[in-house]
């Protein structure tokens, strides 16, 4: 097959192994797997080394003031501010109002601002929210910190979901998420421990030990912040100072043949539209809000619910570490199988099956023990599914402005749940919380639902493509041109292929950018199930 460059090269487009390409050599125009470099491994340490610690400990900080009030209440903060079971529950809520209408606006911004400048700015403003919460002294000032709490949180974790997809290759990505999200199992592991030390502190300086809950883990925050505007990277394209000029075009690179013709980086409005136009994103709405609503409601209640299981104040803060040790140890396992496997729906269908019965445990049982192990099954399922559903969608949507804007909105959507998980457990409820356990339940099946018919749908696609277009492999095959005067190869990452394969998609009138805007609606694009 022929094409012609920019430079108007008759150039032969060809499916070959990544090798120095002589203009005399026979090329096999077969379909060849193509291996890893070796020297991969060697950057992915790098990249893991620079990157991950630093989201993750970002992400510790942020959940844990977000949900600390949790530990606070357990320590006196409803006695103190003579608060309802009511207006407590809405501050619990209120807090995923403001959060859910600045996540879209923050990813694009990111975009635009670079995460060096955006993200410590983010965590400055929620780390003085957060100490300012010690101060209040009325259900008005502890609502208005949980409004701007959610505005100021909003940014980081969409954002350094997005920001982690921007440097790793699909089938690397669980990994690397299902880490930072695992911050959220540590927070709850330690955040009880963290919260039972510091409660210790009532007393000093007058003042009650929930008041030193929020001092102390707001002021960390402003610290690591400030510490933040040195350890963050940009994205690959703007070539950050830990990585050679080599290494920097390596990571490129592998990102656009990972992609292919989703490669595109450029901004796009038409991207921003389409993300809003493509049914997956609702349907990835509805799972992922079947998985938040119980996994929130358990983080904000935990504390409380052990409480009522027979423990006081002090043991329940300790008694909620054990489960999220097995939530973390969960997430990381499923992690390492759905990318070695490349596969995530099943994952999540599976640990949704285990959750569903650990519901059903709690409304029925009556022994403290069962209820205690229920527990257990509910916290340490729950968890592995939101990690495994922010890859999913990840992994399936292109280009990168499109995937930005996904991400955020089925974020956004997920945390409309968070105004549901906060009412749901009401004090006159406990000590069983029949009628929360049962909503929960119900969450889990839409979310099983709702994975199932992405299962479903995804597959009929790729198969569809297949018995179209041809077989192509997501992560095994790529396209390069070789050009006979230049005698250079070059990958076609985006996907424009020659006159004739435009023909057999049917792109032939269109522009190279419209074909780079197709993303993971191109003809050679395979879902990941």
């Amino acid at each position: 097959m022929t094409a012609v460059d920019d430079n108007h090269n008759s150039v032969e487009l060809h499916t070959i192994r990544t090798t120095n390409v002589q203009e005399n050599d026979i090329i096999k125009t077969n379909q060849y797997k193509i291996s890893d470099d070796p020297n991969d491994k060697k950057l992915l340490r790098k990249l893991d080394l620079h990157l991950i610690p630093t989201m993750t400990l970002l992400y510790i900080l942020s959940y844990l003031d977000r949900v600390n009030i949790g530990q606070a209440k357990i320590d006196g903060l409803m006695e103190s501010l003579k608060l309802t079971s009511t207006q407590y529950n809405t501050c619990l809520s209120v807090f995923f109002i403001t959060y859910i209408v600045f996540e879209i606006p923050s990813n694009l911004v990111l975009k635009k601002l670079r995460p060096t400048r955006w993200i410590p700015m983010i965590m400055i403003a929620w780390g003085i929210v957060m100490t300012l919460m010690g101060l209040v002294h009325s259900y008005g000032g502890l609502l208005a910190c949980r409004l701007a709490l959610g505005a100021a949180e909003s940014g980081l974790f969409p954002g350094a979901v997005f920001y982690l997809s921007s440097w790793y290759k699909r089938r690397e990505l669980s990994w690397r998420i299902s880490i930072l999200y695992s911050a959220t199992t540590l927070a709850g592991a330690f955040g009880g421990v963290l919260a039972f030390g510091i409660s210790q502190m009532r007393g000093i300086g007058g003042q009650e030990g929930w008041r030193w809950i929020f001092y102390i883990e707001g002021l960390m925050t402003v610290i690591v912040a400030a510490a933040a505007f040195f350890l963050i990277n940009d994205f690959p394209s703007d070539r950050p100072k830990f990585l050679t000029e080599e290494e920097c075009d390596r990571t490129i690179t592998r990102l656009q043949n990972d992609a292919g013709p989703g490669a595109g980086e450029h901004f796009s409005w038409k991207q921003v539209r389409a993300a809003f136009l493509d049914w997956k994103i609702y349907i990835f709405c509805l799972c992922y809000i079947g998985i938040l609503v119980p996994s929130n409601s358990l983080a904000l209640v935990s504390p409380t619910i052990v409480q009522g299981l027979g423990f006081r104040s002090y043991r329940a803060q300790l008694m909620t570490t054990p489960p999220y040790v097995l939530a973390f140890i969960n997430t990381m396992t499923t992690a390492y199988f759905s990318d070695r496997y490349t596969r995530r729906a099943i994952f999540i269908m599976f640990w949704l099956m285990i959750a569903i019965i650990g519901f059903i445990i709690l409304i029925f049982a009556q022994n403290l023990n069962v209820k205690y192990f229920a527990m257990f099954l509910t916290i340490g399922s729950i968890s592995p599914c939101v990690a495994t559903c922010i890859t999913f969608i990840s992994c399936n949507i292109s280009p990168h402005t499109k995937r930005a804007t996904a991400l955020a909105f089925m974020i956004s959507v997920g945390n409309c749940g968070g105004i549901i998980s906060g009412q749901i457990y009401r004090s006159q409820d406990g000590p069983r919380f029949i009628l929360g356990h049962g909503i929960n339940l119900g969450f889990c099946v839409l979310g099983l639902i709702s994975v199932i018919i992405l299962f479903t749908g995804l597959r009929f696609e790729n198969h569809r493509r297949d018995r179209l277009y041809g077989v192509v492999s997501n992560s095994n095959m790529r396209t390069s041109v070789v050009t006979k005067e230049s005698n250079k190869e070059v990958f076609d990452v985006y996907g424009y292929g020659s006159e004739e394969d435009r023909r057999k998609w049917g792109y032939e009138h269109m522009s190279e950018e419209d074909i780079r805007d197709l993303g993971d609606k191109h003809a050679a694009w395979r879902y990941i199930l």
